[in-house]
Parts: structure tokens; C-alpha cells; sequence
């Protein structure tokens, strides 16, 4: 196998289970060179690791094929980031790739039968049907099943090249076809159980929503589109709305990075990381505001617009704040203590002026409030007379946290529990 000549391709040398099964390979040579302990103990290092890749993958079918789809869906490389952004390939780059995809090929098409049986007579063969356990695919699992499924070993390098890039140019490439979600910690970090809320189970507010997608849909048609500021009270599913957008629209190219209000002075770098990537992100800030003497909502003012650095146009920003002008304002302000008082309320102001949309989210009224209630209580099977469903719903909101999205879930809970 001639994975040294990789050349785009090359960090999969960099692979443990690719290093010791040419490793394994480089034994098989000169089987008097090494014990047959040796030979059966490195081989079923490598069955192990292929085993369990599968496995966690939720992966049926040949584990070392399942393997090897994982190396390409994973691989940034210029030739996948290329795929990625929908960019064409130079011609140049295009026959190194041909190069390494006949590399490739002859790798799926490893004759592992014959490997197990010069490993040693008594050697289990790889799985060519392997059947996991009980589970489905995740994201990350359903993208290795697309691009197995898409994969022609048959016709050639130049047709498995071409499949290539189109699975990156729909799903992305490395991290990103590996998680919808992301955090920051020095870097992208996925995110591999996120909220599954979908719009359909967030009950009212129909305006907001419709606000919301609206705008998400127009951003990932690659049309003008706008920050967002989701302002209203607690548990009113500002939130679980922006979360939703994410379920919604992440198998058409949507990302989310959350990034915490500590982490502000750090934004820049963040818009850095992906101003060249082909997908479309949300930079989600929940639950942002500002004390009076905190400055921080500077760092990401002049980033949103402003400053001689233009916003990417695959970034958007979705923010939620209980406070419609994000920075905490005092009525002592407005007396004049500051010589240019007006200027000093200005600049308080200029943040919130950063958000093209501001969708807000007002307590539900009491009807609202039962609606939400009626309505969950149905997908849920609870088996309430409507009356005594809304007498109870209503001492709830009374005894504990008021009306809201986030109280009458925990009122439905509540009558599961009991």
C-alpha cells in the first residue's frame, strides 16, 4: 500500500489505525522477523479500533470501509476546504487529488482476508457485515452513511473525486461535518448532545418565529440578512427559539457557536476562525446584558459594524437579554451629572443599534398562558378534565414563576411526577 506517496491526503498517515496497518502490512513481508504474538497482537489492536469506531458511529456494514470514509469526511485538506466553500479546483491541485484517489481506492479494496490469514491460522476475520448495537446514527453518523452510500470505487478516481467534493460542498469537511454545534475554548470545540428543540414544540409566539426564520432562511440563501436582539421576559422562549434555528436548518449548511458573555474579547477571533469556511454560522450570545460600569460590550460593537474590518457574510449574531437596550441605564444619567450626558447615553445605546431586528417576547397573557398549557398537555397524553387542567395551571403560575413558555412545561412535568 503506498500511503507515503499521499500527498493532499497526507495527514491520514498521521492515523494510529492507517500507521499500524502499515505496519501490520510491513510484517507480513518478512514474517520471520517478527513473532506471531507480535503479528496477532497488533492485528487485533487494529480489529479493536475498527470495532469501535462502528460501534460509536452507529455504523453497519465493512468496518474498515466505515473507517476510512470517517478519515475523508474528516480531513481538512485544500482540496476539502475547496469543496467546502463550492470554490473550483485548479487544475493543478485536481490531478494531485486524482493521485491520491487512486492511493485511496486501493485501500478500500485491502484484501483483508488474506491479511488475517497470514496473520496466524487461528485469527478472527474483520467484520465485513458488522451490525451494531441498539441506537441510531447521530449527525456525524448519518453524514459517514451519505458519503459511503455516495462513493463509487468503480469508476475511477476522477468520479470518486468529484463525489468527494460534492459531500463537502453540501456537508462541510472536518469539524463541521462532525457537530451543528460548537462552543469556543481557544478554538471550535463540538458540541455533541445539543438542545433537539424544534419549533413545532414551542407553542405561540407565532410572529416571533416567523420573524426569525424569515431572516435565517434569507442569510442561508446568501441574501442580506440581519443581527438579531431576542428581548423579552424570562421563559418566554427567546432561547429555545435561536436553539430551534439550528434543528431547523443545519442539514442546509447552518452552524451555531455559543459563545458566553466572558468570552466577548474574544470575538474577533472567532469571526477569524470562520470568515473562510463555506457553511453559514450563528454566533448565539444568550442571556447578554451589560452593569453600568462594565465595557465590554465594546469589543464586539465596532465587529458587528462599524469598524474598517467588514462582518463576514456567512456570520450572522443572535443575541437573547432580558434588557431591551442591553446596558444598564440610570435615571441619575439623565441629570446631567456629565457634562455631555447625551453622548454618554448615545454610546449606551449604540450596541443595541448594532441589531438590524428586534424580536421581543412578552409574558403570555392568561388565555395565552392556558393555550400553552392545553396544547402540552395534549402531546403529552395527560389525561385532565380542560377545567381542572386550567384551575391547576393557573395555581401553579400562582405559587411559583409566574406565567410563561418555561412555567407551564414545568406545570406539565409537574403532573407527570405526581
Amino acid at each position: 500500500m503506498d500511503w507515503h506517496k499521499l500527498i493532499i491526503y497526507r495527514s491520514l498517515l498521521d492515523d494510529q489505525v492507517i500507521r499500524k496497518t502499515s505496519l501490520l502490512q510491513d510484517m507480513l513481508k518478512e514474517p520471520v522477523s517478527a513473532p506471531t504474538t507480535a503479528r496477532e497482537s497488533l492485528y487485533y489492536d487494529i480489529y479493536s479500533q475498527l470495532i469501535g469506531f462502528s460501534q460509536e458511529q452507529q455504523l453497519p456494514g465493512d468496518i474498515w470501509h466505515n473507517y476510512l470514509v470517517g478519515l475523508l469526511a474528516r480531513d481538512e485538506n485544500p482540496f476539502s476546504r475547496a469543496g467546502e466553500r463550492g470554490a473550483g479546483i485548479p487544475p493543478g491541485l485536481f490531478k494531485l487529488i486524482i493521485r491520491d484517489m487512486e492511493i485511496i481506492r486501493q485501500a478500500f479494496t485491502l484484501d483483508w482476508a488474506a491479511v488475517t490469514r497470514a496473520v496466524g491460522p487461528d485469527v478472527c476475520p474483520i467484520l465485513r457485515c458488522f451490525q451494531p448495537g441498539v441506537g441510531v446514527p447521530g449527525f456525524y453518523g448519518q453524514n459517514l452513511q451519505q458519503l459511503g452510500t455516495q462513493l463509487d470505487l468503480d469508476n475511477g478516481p476522477i468520479m470518486m473525486a468529484g463525489q468527494l467534493a460534492e459531500f463537502y460542498d453540501r456537508r462541510g469537511c472536518g469539524l463541521m461535518n462532525r457537530y451543528l454545534a460548537f462552543r469556543w475554548d481557544q478554538g471550535l470545540q463540538g458540541i455533541t448532545s445539543h438542545d433537539p428543540v424544534r419549533l413545532e414544540d414551542l407553542v405561540g409566539y407565532q410572529y416571533q418565529k416567523l420573524i426569525i426564520t424569515t431572516n435565517t432562511e434569507a442569510f442561508l440563501e446568501g441574501k442580506t440578512a440581519n443581527n438579531i436582539l431576542l428581548y423579552g421576559d424570562k421563559g418566554t422562549g427567546k432561547s429555545s427559539t435561536v436553539k430551534a434555528m439550528l434543528n431547523e436548518y443545519g442539514d442546509r449548511g447552518l452552524r451555531m457557536i455559543e459563545l458566553r458573555k466572558s468570552q466577548l474579547e474574544q470575538f474577533p477571533a472567532v469571526i477569524r476562525s470562520i470568515c473562510d469556511r463555506g457553511l453559514r454560522f450563528i454566533i448565539f450570545i444568550d442571556d447578554l446584558s451589560f452593569e453600568d460600569f462594565e465595557t465590554e460590550y465594546k469589543n464586539i460593537k465596532a465587529t458587528i459594524e462599524g469598524g474598517l474590518e467588514v462582518r463576514p457574510a456567512n456570520v450572522l449574531l443572535y443575541v437573547t437579554s432580558n434588557r431591551r437596550n442591553l446596558i444598564k441605564e440610570n435615571w441619575s444619567e439623565r441629570a446631567a451629572d456629565d457634562v455631555h450626558g447625551y453622548d454618554s447615553r448615545q454610546e449606551k445605546l449604540s450596541l443595541t443599534d448594532r441589531f438590524g431586528i428586534t424580536v421581543t417576547f412578552p409574558s403570555p397573557d392568561q388565555e395565552h398562558y392556558l393555550s400553552i398549557v392545553e396544547t402540552l398537555a395534549r402531546r403529552q397524553g395527560v389525561e385532565l378534565e380542560t377545567e381542572e387542567l386550567r384551575r391547576r395551571a393557573m395555581q401553579w403560575e400562582r405559587n411559583y414563576h409566574g406565567r410563561s413558555g418555561r412555567s407551564a412545561v414545568q406545570f406539565i412535568n409537574s403532573l407527570h411526577i405526581s
